[in-house]
């Protein structure tokens, strides 16, 4: 997951002189940041997941209940430097959306994402899954030569079936971290974070079952 990486043909007064040169990164820098992962290039090991017989289903963006709705964490040094990770579509309501229509996907759900919910139809999504972000952090903490990772993420996902007006709430909070990385990138946060926001998903979809146009918990 975290990428360990070497540093050959550099002496070692230059390779340390690196190290603190990219630890004195002023305030208010930002780097942009994914949260859905990068899709596997495909192999004849590992066919397209097909979609599965069940109801039609809308993925909205979530409510931000943060201050701020970009802001995901950041990478600070011992000396003081800071640098922001934000959302790089500027709305992590939006972004946690997508990653979670994007997972229903792989995992065969008839799915797709919208800014906002449809109209009731007769041809229309059968469940519209919303929520609410509680937390959604990644801090990447320098010190001398290593960096500690650390991310969290606290969702509130709900689920309205139109077939009978029913809902379903439920929430989770996950956490993951990476110590000692050497040579710590954007990436990595980006991954680190990825994988825990969708521990959220994967807790929803353990706990939950499909029944002809609706979903319920098992």
């Amino acid at each position: 997951m975290i990428r360990q990486h070497v540093v050959r043909g550099i002496s070692a007064p230059v390779a340390v002189g690196l190290l603190l040169l990219m630890g004195c990164s002023g305030k208010g820098d930002i780097i942009p940041m994914n949260l859905t992962p990068k899709a596997k290039e495909a192999t004849s090991a590992s066919p397209a997941v097909k979609s599965m017989p069940g109801p039609k289903v809308v993925v909205i963006p979530f409510e931000d209940a943060r201050a701020d709705h970009a802001r995901v964490g950041s990478r600070s040094s011992m000396w003081g430097g800071e640098t922001d990770f934000h959302v790089s579509s500027g709305s992590a309501g939006e972004a946690t959306g997508q990653a979670f229509a994007d997972y229903l996907k792989r995992k065969g759900w008839l799915v797709q994402y919208q800014k906002v919910a449809p109209q009731e139809s007769e041809n229309g999504p059968s469940i519209v899954l919303s929520g609410k972000i509680l937390d959604l952090t990644v801090d990447a903490k320098r010190g001398f030569v290593m960096t500690d990772v650390e991310a969290r993420s606290k969702l509130v996902i709900q689920a309205n079936n139109r077939e009978d007006g029913s809902s379903i709430v439920r929430t989770d909070a996950h956490s993951g971290s990476q110590d000692n990385v050497f040579w710590f990138e954007p990436q990595d946060g980006e991954e680190l974070l990825a994988e825990v926001l969708e521990k959220n998903f994967e807790r929803f979809v353990l706990n939950t079952k499909l029944e002809d146009r609706s979903i319920r918990f098992r």
